[in-house]
Formats: C-alpha cells, sequence, structure tokens
C-alpha cells in the first residue's frame, strides 16, 4: 500500500454543497453527452488517451465501486476498501465497442447509485462522516473523504468530455460546480 496525505482541497466545502455536486453528477454527464452520436463518442480526439464513450462508461462502472466503499465504510468501519484496474474495465468490458444503448443503461445505473446513496448519505451525521476504512493504494479514508472524491471524479471526467467535444468541434456547455480539483 503507498498512502499519501489525503489532499484538504475540499475540506472547507460544507458537506451539503458537496452533497448538491456528488448528486448533481449524472445530470451533468447526460448534459456534457446530449446530442452526440456513435462517432462522436468512440472518437479519440486526444491521441492515446479514451474516448469520450470510454471515459464515460468508466465513470459509471467505478461509481459501482466508490458506492460500495461508501457503504463499507458507514456500515462497517475499519473495512478495507479494494482498488481496482480501470484499464482492466475498460478493456475487458469493451468500452470502445459499446452502442448508444449500453451507454443510456450506464447513465441509468450511476443515476440510480448516486440517488440511493445520497438518500442515506443526506443523514450521516459528523460521527458517520468520519468513520473510515482502509483502501489498499491509498491508505485510510474517511466517508467524508470518499464523497469529496466521487464529486470530483464525475466533474473531472465531465469536464474531460467537454473538452473532447470541443476538439471534436462540438462544444458543449456545462457548469463546473467545483472551482478545484483535489488532483
Amino acid at each position: 500500500m503507498v498512502a499519501s496525505a489525503f489532499p484538504a482541497a475540499y475540506a472547507a466545502i460544507p458537506t451539503p454543497t458537496l452533497m448538491e455536486v456528488y448528486e448533481a453528477g449524472p445530470r451533468q454527464l447526460r448534459l456534457v453527452l446530449d446530442g452526440l452520436g456513435v462517432n462522436d463518442l468512440r472518437a479519440r480526439p486526444r491521441p492515446g488517451k479514451w474516448s469520450i464513450l470510454e471515459t464515460a462508461l468508466h465513470l459509471c462502472d467505478s461509481e459501482v465501486a466508490m458506492a460500495f466503499r461508501m457503504r463499507l465504510v458507514y456500515a462497517t468501519p475499519g473495512a478495507t476498501l479494494a482498488a481496482y484496474d480501470q484499464d482492466a474495465f475498460a478493456a475487458r468490458f469493451r468500452y470502445q465497442d459499446a452502442d448508444e444503448e449500453a451507454l443510456r443503461t450506464h447513465v441509468h445505473q450511476f443515476a440510480c447509485l448516486r440517488a440511493t446513496t445520497a438518500r442515506w448519505l443526506r443523514g450521516a451525521g459528523p460521527e458517520e462522516l468520519a468513520r473510515s476504512g482502509l483502501h489498499t493504494e491509498r491508505g485510510p479514508l474517511t466517508l467524508r473523504q470518499l464523497l469529496e472524491l466521487a464529486a470530483d471524479h464525475s466533474e473531472r471526467h465531465v469536464e474531460q468530455i467537454a473538452g473532447m467535444r470541443a476538439a471534436l468541434g462540438k462544444p458543449g456547455a456545462v457548469p463546473r460546480l467545483l472551482d478545484r480539483r483535489l488532483y
């Protein structure tokens, strides 16, 4: 395990504000994907980097892991939070070959996970937000830090997709909800 200090970039953001950003993730993703066809989704405007489709599916699949980690920390503090290989997921689940229906299904799953997690997370008090688990790569993470990571993750990838859209000549304005990034 290679643990580093968790960044304090979002420490001053009130939890309710962070929850709003977290809950807006699916809406932001839908907005940035709106109007793109399969050729746009599969294009690689940044050589050697993921396509819009791969980036969007990664965001959706990673939410499965994040939602589970948050539940583990909430219900069983001290739990081990396993890392996973995002490139292996992209390759083995053939993100680049997915069709528009698969993308819609993934985005729906992302929205459902965020909504169900937010429902119980909104009721978490300071003691519960301070519960922690042990991530196999990042070290100890509190529930609050997991919330920060999740909110940042969707914001980061929506911003990347917006940049790829612009590179394809199909700009799409998506409001930035956090004024800085964790990493």
